[in-house]
C-alpha cells in the first residue's frame, strides 16, 4: 500500500510584528495558489494539508487547499520549531487522519532537512529550497517514518515572478 508525503517550504512572506506574524505578500498568495494547481496537475495526492502556525504557512496551506476542496486543514504549533525527526513523529501522530495523502507546510531549512532524511543519499534532494517548494515522496506508511524510506516522486517549484 503506497501512501504520498508532501513537504512544502511555504510561499514568499512580506514584514509583519515579529516572525510569527509575517504575512505573505501578494507575490507569495498567487505562489501558492500556482502551487496548488502545479501539484493537482501532476496528480499529487492530498487529504491532509498539516501547517505552521506562522501566518505565512497558515496562509499558505490555505491557498494550496483551494485546489484541494475535500482536504483537511490542520494547525500545528510545534511545525513552527522543530527538528526534522519530530516533523516525521508528528506526520506519524497525524497519520490515521490524513488518510493515505499528508502535505505539511512549513518552513526552511526544516523541509528540506526532512526530504534529505527521507530520501535515499542519492536522490538528488537538494537543501534549502526556495519559496513555495513541494518535495513529494512516496513513503510505506506514515506511523514509522525513517531515514531513506521514502521515494522521491517530484520537486514543484511555483513561479518566483512578482
Amino acid at each position: 500500500m503506497s501512501y504520498v508525503l508532501t513537504l512544502v517550504r511555504h510561499a514568499q512572506a512580506g514584514y509583519g510584528r515579529g516572525d510569527h506574524s509575517r504575512p505573505l505578500t501578494p507575490a507569495g498568495i498567487r505562489q501558492a495558489r500556482e502551487l496548488g494547481a502545479l501539484l493537482v496537475k501532476e496528480k499529487v495526492a492530498v487529504e491532509l494539508i498539516l501547517h505552521s502556525t506562522a501566518a505565512r504557512a497558515a496562509q499558505t496551506a490555505q491557498q494550496i487547499g483551494r485546489a484541494y476542496p475535500g482536504a483537511q486543514l490542520l494547525a500545528e504549533d510545534e511545525l513552527y520549531h522543530c527538528s526534522p525527526e519530530r516533523l516525521l513523529r508528528l506526520v506519524g501522530e497525524y497519520g490515521p487522519a490524513g488518510g493515505k495523502a499528508i502535505l505539511v507546510v512549513g518552513h526552511e531549512p526544516i523541509i528540506s532537512m526532512t526530504a534529505q532524511l527521507l530520501a535515499p543519499a542519492d536522490a538528488g534532494v537538494p537543501y534549502g529550497v526556495s519559496t513555495a517548494t513541494a518535495i513529494a515522496f512516496q513513503v510505506p506508511g506514515f506511523s514509522a517514518l525513517s531515514c531513506g524510506c521514502g521515494e522521491l516522486t517530484g520537486i514543484f517549484h511555483a513561479s518566483l515572478r512578482q
